[in-house]
């Protein structure tokens, strides 16, 4: 009801959930006019915040333009971010660039990625990224979700 009298704004689960309602990426559902060749993100912390954790943690969409979107987050201790499957194909990427985020991926064992470090991997399945340690991590997320069709 807040929703659609303007008085809140969605989470993130609710705009995936709608974009999959129309099978389109987040991306198109957020897009505006046409884009222009090049799009800066002239100051990345008035990027729109699209998740916030419990503890503090945040995930802001930097760039995007279909099928890819680039994001800055960061998890306080505690947090975690669950995200359903993404289309077939779908791959992400991160870079963490303080602290450690833990990836769990479907039902393989979790992996821990720390400052310095990349990681690939295929966003079609389940996946969870949190924060066990005693301090923030960041990391930058590129996520490649072809569009219904693409492979």
């Amino acid at each position: 009801m807040q929703l659609e009298a303007g008085a809140a704004n969605p989470s993130l689960s609710t705009l995936l959930a709608v974009a999959a309602g129309f099978d389109i990426s987040l991306v198109e559902l957020l897009a505006g006019p046409d884009k222009p060749a090049v799009t800066v993100q002239p100051d990345n912390s008035s990027a729109p915040v699209l998740w916030t954790g419990p503890h503090g943690g945040e995930g802001r969409l930097l760039v995007g333009s279909d099928p890819l979107e680039l994001w800055q987050w960061s998890l306080a201790p505690g947090d975690e971010r669950v995200s359903e499957a993404h289309r077939p194909g779908s791959r992400e990427a991160l870079v963490v660039t303080s602290g450690a985020v833990t990836l769990r991926i479907g039902s393989d064992d979790p992996v821990v990625v720390r400052r310095g470090q990349s990681a690939l991997f295929r966003a079609d399945e389940a996946h969870t990224y949190c924060n066990d340690g005693k301090s923030q991590a960041t990391f930058f997320l590129a996520v490649h979700e072809p569009s219904k069709g693409m492979p």
